[in-house]
């Protein structure tokens, strides 16, 4: 069996613009509304290593997009389970960049700062049930690719480490590929 984790491409609305704390909220929302970028495109090798595997994605656009682009195929199934792990939005009292703002709401969500989305700790469970579901389908298919998100991915690796998979390859970026396979 084989799993593969694949970070999606740089979404169009990724531009490090600065906001306060409401443009910020905005900016969140395109974000997760975002296709890839058209300047954004993984390299050949992703498509000819991985075409005859089956095909599995978050429901959000960028990695839906990522998958069409990266394999010319859309995916099999698609799992709101597979969404990247919330990007808390806490209403300060500050302007940044848009990154820093992810980093810092980031970090407050971690202590355990609570607000109106999901917990660190719904979203790691969340991460725990999706990484069990794609055990469960490579069982089925046994070569499993999975279009997704950086921060769900990396806690992603560790279920599956877990799970008995050896990790074969690891990169965050974006096209960033993981690969698992079973011992």
């Amino acid at each position: 069996m084989k799993i593969v984790l694949v970070r999606h491409g740089r979404p169009e609305r990724a531009e490090n613009i600065v906001v306060d704390s409401v443009g910020f909220a905005k900016w969140v929302r395109a974000y997760d509304k975002s296709l890839v970028s058209s300047e954004s495109r993984p390299s050949q090798v992703l498509r000819d290593k991985f075409k005859d595997f089956y095909i599995v994605s978050s429901d959000l656009p960028r990695a839906i997009h990522s998958s069409s682009i990266a394999l010319n195929l859309k995916p099999h199934h698609q799992s709101r389970l597979l969404r990247e792990m919330d990007i808390p939005r806490y209403k300060l009292p500050f302007t940044f960049k848009a990154f820093t703002w992810v980093y810092i709401n980031r970090l407050l969500w971690m202590l355990g700062k609570k607000g109106p989305f999901e917990s660190y700790a719904e979203a790691r469970a969340r991460a725990k049930k999706a990484a069990h579901e794609l055990v469960q389908t490579a069982k089925v298919e046994g070569k499993v690719i999975v279009f997704a998100h950086g921060y769900l991915n990396l806690h992603m690796r560790k279920y599956l480490r877990k799970s008995g998979f050896v990790q074969r390859s690891t990169s965050n970026g974006y096209w960033g590929i993981s690969e698992f396979e079973a011992k």
